[in-house]
């Protein structure tokens, strides 16, 4: 979805905010941290904003361990912002059966400008896998130097939300440790398709795609490496841009909480 290129993208929220306001979301970010009992900090800075992180939910080592991710395109705010909703209203008892580890918003100069690559002209989910013509962002560069950390809180299982602003049709990337999608990345697909279309068969960003599933794509992508280095399993979900911002939001809410429930079942 490279070709979304510089161009500004931002919607206006239910609440009357603009889908780019970043210290109305830090706010209610650090609110709900408070609120909520999650661990707030920061994995460094980026672009001279914070690479923020939080953690929270179950206590016992031997409870599943989630990764959730956002923010990786400054033009696909619904995924932050479901992200943000996710943990205003997120049940205790669902929560307290998972170690959870969120970064809510990877490329904060994108986001405030409404641009997919941040203030750089960087790509903050490329790089990560030294493939050739690639390179990491500066977001890249501080999340590979907490390699260990990210991979420990991600060992169960990640999920990115993502967006595709010129599509009217979701989808979802899967990695499973499998040769066919099993009910990981079948159950985040139901979950997208309660919401929107689901993309045709045939090719999606020069991809194969079947039954709405981009199935085991290699590339140099957060996902990509984090499944290299060991993970369970990943999914990339995707809402269409060409939908009301508050139905994408909705869904990526959605679909967290989806992980989330598939938790118990890691490893099945």
């Amino acid at each position: 979805m490279d070709d979304a290129g510089t161009k500004p993208w931002t919607w206006i929220l239910p609440d009357g905010h603009a889908s780019s306001d970043w210290v109305r979301y830090r706010r209610r970010l650090e609110t709900v941290a408070a609120d909520r009992g999650f661990e707030l900090s920061a994995l460094g800075t980026a672009c001279a904003e914070p690479l923020l992180m939080l953690r929270g939910g179950a206590t016992s080592p031997s409870a599943p361990r989630l990764l959730v991710a956002s923010g990786f395109h400054g033009e696909e705010p619904a995924g932050p912002w479901g992200v943000l909703e996710f943990l205003e209203a997120v049940d205790q008892a669902l929560l307290s059966r998972v170690r959870l580890t969120v970064l809510p918003l990877i490329n904060v100069t994108g986001f405030r400008a409404g641009t997919r690559f941040n203030t750089h002209g960087e790509n903050p989910n490329r790089g990560y896998l030294g493939l050739p013509g690639e390179s990491p962002s500066h977001e890249g560069r501080q999340l590979l130097a907490h390699r260990d950390l990210l991979l420990e809180a991600a060992r169960d299982g990640l999920l990115t939300c993502h967006e595709d602003v010129l599509l009217s049709h979701g989808y979802v990337y899967s990695c499973e440790r499998a040769a066919a999608p099993g009910a990981f990345s079948r159950t985040l697909l139901a979950a997208n398709a309660a919401f929107f279309p689901v993309h045709a068969d045939g090719a999606v960003d020069g991809c194969p795609i079947a039954g709405g599933i981009v199935f085991n794509h290699h590339d140099g992508s957060f996902e990509s490496w984090l499944m290299e280095l060991g993970v369970a399993r990943a999914a990339c979900v995707e809402t269409p841009g060409q939908h009301p911002i508050e139905r994408r939001i909705a869904a990526q809410r959605a679909m967290i909480e989806t992980f989330l429930n598939f938790a118990p079942d890691l490893g099945d």
